[in-house]
């Protein structure tokens, strides 16, 4: 029995998309399984080689498969990475107008709780990396040459932790535009001893197993650099500068300002 149908002469490309895309989530075909040879595919799908070839670059860039080249090669179904589907959301919310405070706001609502949990389930190994995580961020604002990559890490550490994929989808996705937003604005020092000593005192409550006050501390440092990047962002903007970063998100903090969604 074949697995896919013929399609109609509408939008060829993107019925192959979605019929391979479907057999794929509903775990008729699993990572590492090869698609049907080009032949067959030809022949299930009916239509021509330009037309399969093309749907099938179409679920290279979105993930779904991988194209080997040489003897045995063809597509082969891949797992979708957090690079793709944080390219995928980034896409979509370009044309959303999203602001640092949208992403901040994120923030303050999941990460109180990832610090919460921190302070009642961490184990001593997951305590380790996350101070790990912070003592290698200290050490390059000691260099004075604070990574913001490094920054970022403390808070992917504390979603990995909570072992909820959807919570590292979002959070990953959030502190990564927050990163490329802060290599633009360029936050200077006194931002990043400000992050150390906040990331300093979530880190004590957590491991003094206290998850009030782990949330309470991740909290206040959220709301401190929404501060501190809306008061940079302003200045930006009262100089006639941008600062917008190459996904477009930031932008919109002034839009937002002037517009009707005013908090």
């Amino acid at each position: 029995m074949s697995m896919f149908r013929s399609t109609s002469q509408n939008k060829l490309t993107t019925q192959i998309v979605c019929q391979v895309r479907s057999a794929i989530l509903n775990g008729r075909l699993k990572p590492g399984h090869r698609l049907p040879s080009e032949k067959e595919m030809l022949l299930q799908f009916g239509v021509s080689k330009h037309t399969l070839r093309e749907a099938l670059r179409a679920l290279e860039s979105m993930g779904f498969v991988e194209i080997r080249q040489g003897a045995g090669g063809g597509p082969v179904v891949s797992e979708v990475d957090m690079d793709n589907t944080r390219d995928m959301i980034a896409s979509f919310l370009y044309f959303k107008k999203v602001s640092v405070r949208d992403l901040c706001e994120v923030r303050k609502l999941f990460e109180p709780y990832l610090a919460r949990i921190a302070a009642e389930r961490f184990t001593p190994e997951d305590v380790a990396l996350l101070k790990a995580s912070h003592e290698t961020y200290r050490r390059s604002l000691d260099r004075n040459k604070p990574d913001i990559r490094e920054e970022v890490d403390f808070h992917v550490q504390l979603a990995k932790a909570s072992g909820n994929p959807v919570m590292v989808l979002i959070l990953d996705f959030v502190n990564s535009l927050l990163t490329d937003i802060k290599g633009h604005l360029k936050p200077g020092p006194g931002f990043s001893a400000q992050v150390v000593a906040a990331h300093q005192r979530v880190l004590d409550a957590i491991v003094a197993g206290d998850g009030q006050a782990a949330a309470e501390a991740m909290y206040l440092h959220a709301c401190q650099v929404e501060k501190g990047l809306m008061e940079l962002k302003d200045r930006y903007d009262q100089n006639g500068e941008t600062a917008t970063s190459p996904t477009g998100i930031g932008d919109a903090t002034t839009r937002q300002r002037k517009g009707s969604r005013e908090p």
